[in-house]
């Protein structure tokens, strides 16, 4: 099969093919996720989602959990903090902690201030919503609508004029963004003098953080076309919103409003582009791209100087930057190319009338990217120097640059094309001679796009000592390495051998200290995260968190005590004061109260653990069973996949809610496991997905289910189902195309079924280029003769990130091949599952195919 996106012959066909299918959906809503810590390829609707507000709620009946979180309220200029515990049956307490002490109390006598109070009134039912400890020897208890001073000496308390101030919940003001467009990309350049962070919005009005941008540094951010993105301060505040282009923008983050609808201070094709201009640091130049070259003028005269003749329409010169001593335009002369499209056919818009064929830009693996070539221009006799380096060749990145302190130098990051080459480019200005810092190559891939989390970036700079913080996984393992940047030697390994760095929170370069988050202790689950730091200086490494347990953290005001939270799957949050100098623990804070919860009928997931492929390498997953679970009897079993190598997606931290409950309660038994080709583990174990997708961990899988029904008798591994989204739906199709031996039966939601057919950054990531025969190997379109048992294919006839071709092209091979299966388009639908329609159907299908009326284990 020839790759390559639909030509215009395709389109009747496609229209032919819609209208003959059986089975056509309602409406149906859709979403994308923004590409890069939580990938563009992550399935958009689970099956069991958990929005914020339900981390306290239990199954549909009732059942609450307490005492589950401690939200710290420290008393300024000291190191004591109070909180309230919410108790069963809209109770409340409050908690005083002496950190320096050690010493957890009960903040006030409440069963002295309720007899104050008057006879009705329960200790554990206070009119009190907060404290305030600001009064010597006197405490404030703030209610909603009355307020009381507490004299805990005499035990006596009066009524006061409740204090101004009272602080509102943060809440969203987004109306979300969808991406209506192909890969792009944004710079936020922070020219604050504190540090702001950036959030994607999605459309339903929630946000996410995509990390912290320090003062005077400046973030690349993935995005695509149409996705939203909101600033904020240090304070919480917002600084404005702004919206995503087609290409690459830069939004200059500097204390200004930013202006909610368009990204205001945004060059549209890099500093100096077409019709801007770009004034010296020592204000006496102005430059600019013209007619595609570069030129300056004097700013007090008419002095005109053109530095470059070889700019073309379709090989301007863009991203212009002055040197520190404005002796020196640094420039790149881009060779653009023109991006190719994909159709979609909305067949049922929402006005009425003829169906409409939309069209926008998206990139495969293999299409032609930019490529940049670098030129330095000097000013004073109009010297043109193209330094002997590579050219820089991205799908939406462009090159930036990072002059040194001492003006003489600047830096650029650069990845060669198949992620197989990193590199930090120095050059220097005098004679545009190259020296590269870090070189490091891969015979594999070295990840550099969909990075699971965007606060761990591959280069850091400290710029008070000219080194760098280098994330690398060449050693077999995500470490940080401290590099000398003068000389380009590694200076010292922070993290050990069999930990993997998940993020870095902050560097103190005064302190010569980076916090840090990882995976891997001793003994534990290998993906719960912990957190610490590590000096610079010496390599010292204290852990801040210890429990066998995933851990959040928060920082007393002075940074000297944390409050650790962390929990698993099977364990609800435990919360701790510890101190940073050592790690130790100071005292216990709150252990969960889950009685109401386990009275409603709620059971944890079960962690369960096997050898993989390798005989060696433990594999990790969840067994999720009925609500009336009757060990006697036989289940089906469904497996949850998503086995794209961007993350890792088994859930590792503790919810009340039934995990999988839609799928138990019709009588299945669901798991979900992480095989070999996920991220988060070793090299090693990551590098099983290079050039073969269609691995999928399916090895390692199917030895971890029947190691699970070795032990435990009631999985019927003679019926097993599963399914995915994205590219889950990928794997979905997939095991029953290479492994119908143990999957029967298989649901595929807007499957990326053909890797050549869906977006470059994310298949070159972990397929390589140049698109070779691996590609076709992988492919479940040129492997759809091999389909055994039944497969469901849904898909969105408006999906922007996958494209819907590739679920139809893959119907299409079936076709030829002859074999049978099902289909469901939703008309309107974007990524996903198909909404409550789709997962209805998807129920059914299991139903239907694993639980024969005749089966003793149907319900």
């Amino acid at each position: 099969m020839k790759r390559g996106i639909m030509p215009s012959t395709k389109l009747a066909f496609l229209s032919k093919l819609l209208l003959a299918i059986s089975y056509l959906g309602l409406q149906s809503q859709a979403f994308c996720s923004p590409s890069g810590n939580n990938d563009s390829n992550l399935p958009t609707v689970s099956s069991e989602p958990e929005s914020p507000q339900e981390r306290n709620r239990g199954p549909r009946d009732g059942g609450k959990v307490y005492r589950n979180r401690v939200v710290p309220n420290w008393m300024e200029g000291t190191n004591k903090f109070w909180y309230r515990n919410d108790l069963p049956q809209g109770g409340k307490e409050f908690i005083l902690v002496d950190a320096t002490l050690g010493k957890r109390e009960l903040a006030l006598d409440h069963e002295a201030v309720a007899k104050s109070l008057g006879p009705n009134t329960k200790s554990t039912h206070l009119p009190i919503e907060r404290l305030d400890f600001s009064l010597p020897d006197q405490t404030l208890l703030i209610g909603n609508d009355q307020s009381y001073r507490w004299d805990s000496d005499s035990k006596t308390l009066s009524e006061v004029a409740s204090p101004q101030g009272k602080p509102t919940p943060l809440t969203s003001q987004s109306n979300g963004g969808r991406a209506n467009g192909s890969d792009s990309s944004i710079t936020f350049e922070n020219r604050t003098k504190s540090t702001v962070e950036i959030f994607w919005l999605s459309d339903d009005g929630s946000k996410q953080s995509y990390g912290k941008i320090e003062a005077g540094s400046s973030k690349d951010q993935h995005t695509f076309g149409g996705h939203r993105w909101q600033i904020v301060n240090a304070q919480g505040e917002s600084l404005g919103e702004v919206t995503a282009q087609e290409n690459h923008s830069t939004i200059v983050v500097d204390g200004r409003p930013i202006a909610s609808n368009s990204p205001t201070r945004r060059r549209p094709t890099g500093a100096g582009a077409a019709g801007r201009d770009l004034i010296s640091p020592d204000g006496k130049w102005r430059t600019m791209v013209q007619d595609h070259n570069v030129i300056v003028n004097r700013v007090d005269s008419d002095e005109r100087i053109v530095l470059t003749k070889d700019g073309t329409e379709s090989n301007a010169y863009c991203q212009l930057s002055w040197s520190p001593d404005s002796q020196t335009v640094v420039a790149f002369r881009e060779k653009s190319v023109e991006k190719q499209t994909v159709h979609r056919i909305r067949s049922s818009p929402p006005g009425g009338g003829r169906a409409k064929l939309e069209t926008s830009p998206y990139v495969l693996p293999g299409d032609p990217f930019p490529i940049y070539e670098l030129n330095l221009l000097r000013v004073e006799n109009g010297e043109q120097i193209k330094p002997t380096v590579d050219p820089f060749e991205h799908e939406w990145l462009r090159p930036r640059i990072r002059f040194h302190q001492d003006g003489s130098k600047f830096t650029y990051e650069q990845t060669d094309r198949g992620h197989g080459r990193f590199r930090v480019i120095e050059v220097r200005l005098q004679d545009g001679s190259i020296r590269n810092i870090i070189d490091e190559k891969s015979e594999t891939y070295i990840w550099t796009a969909h990075a699971e989390n965007q606060r761990l970036a591959i280069v850091q700079w400290l710029d008070a000592s000219d080194e760098i913080l280098y994330t690398t996984e060449k050693n077999g393992w995500r470490q940080l390495i401290l590099v000398d940047a003068t000389t380009g030697n590694e200076k010292r390994v922070l993290t050990p051998t069999g930990i993997v760095v998940r993020g870095v929170e902050s560097v103190d370069e005064q302190n010569r200290t980076v916090w840090f988050s990882a995976s891997g202790r001793e003994h534990q689950d290998p993906y719960l995260i912990h957190h610490g730091y590590v000096s610079l200086d010496t390599g010292k490494l204290v852990w801040l968190t210890e429990a066998n347990g995933n851990h959040s953290i928060q920082f007393s005001p002075k940074r000297d005590f944390i409050i650790d939270t962390f929990s698993r799957v099977d364990l609800a949050p435990v919360s701790e004061l510890r101190r940073v100098s050592d790690g130790s623990k100071v005292c216990d804070l709150e252990s969960s109260d889950i009685t109401e919860l386990s009275a409603s009928g709620w059971t944890p997931p079960e962690v369960f653990v096997s050898k993989g492929r390798d005989n060696q390498t433990d594999i990790w997953g969840i067994i999720c069973r009925p609500k009336d679970f009757d060990p006697k009897k036989k289940y089906p079993v469904i497996e949850d996949i998503y086995a794209g190598p961007q993350s890792s997606f088994v859930p590792k931290t503790f919810s009340p809610t039934m995990r999988y409950e839609s799928l138990t309660r019709l009588g299945f038994i669901v798991v979900k496991i992480d095989g070999m080709g996920t991220a988060n583990r070793s090299k090693a174990f990551h590098d099983v997905c290079w050039k073969n997708l269609k691995d999928g961990g399916f090895q390692d899988r199917i030895l971890w289910m029947q190691s699970a029904a070795a032990k435990y008798a009631e999985l019927d591994l003679s019926r097993v189902g599963i399914y995915g989204t994205s590219a889950g739906g990928q794997n979905a199709a997939a095991a029953v195309l290479f492994h119908p031996e143990f999957y029967k039966v298989a649901v595929a939601a807007c499957g990326c079924h053909d890797n050549r057919m869906d977006k470059a950054s994310w298949n070159e990531q972990w397929m390589g280029y140049p698109v070779g025969p691996h590609y076709a190997d992988c492919s479940n379109i040129e492997n759809a003769h091999r389909l055994q048992g039944k497969l469901f294919l849904i898909v969105g006839e408006m999906d922007t990130n996958v494209p819907p071709e590739s679920t139809v092209r893959f119907a299409d091979a079936l076709i030829r091949a002859n074999k049978d299966f099902d289909m469901l388009v939703i008309p309107n639908a974007g990524h996903g599952m198909g909404g409550a329609y789709g997962q209805r159907r998807m129920h059914d299908y299991f139903v239907k195919h694993l639980m024969p009326v005749t089966s003793a284990s149907s319900p």
